[in-house]
């Protein structure tokens, strides 16, 4: 999420500290907007502003984007 322009992407675990005193949050988490499906179903329109822009997806993992955006 730190690589993304646009606050997107993979937070791993530990990634996010709301405690000085810890060494990090245990929890992880992705952040994604809109975004059209490969099947070319539309639903509502593209967003614009601060969060506008491309999500980040792992390319380790090339299933995980239709699958995301299916669910």
């Amino acid at each position: 999420m730190r690589k993304s322009p646009n606050f997107k992407g993979y937070s791993p675990l530990l990634s996010g500290n709301n405690d000085p005193e810890n060494d990090g949050d245990l929890q992880e988490g992705f952040e994604f907007g809109w975004e059209a499906l490969h099947s070319g179903h539309v639903y509502g329109s593209k967003p614009t502003g601060i969060m506008a822009g491309d999500n980040v997806w792992p390319p380790d993992l090339p299933e995980f984007r239709d699958g995301v955006l299916e669910y």
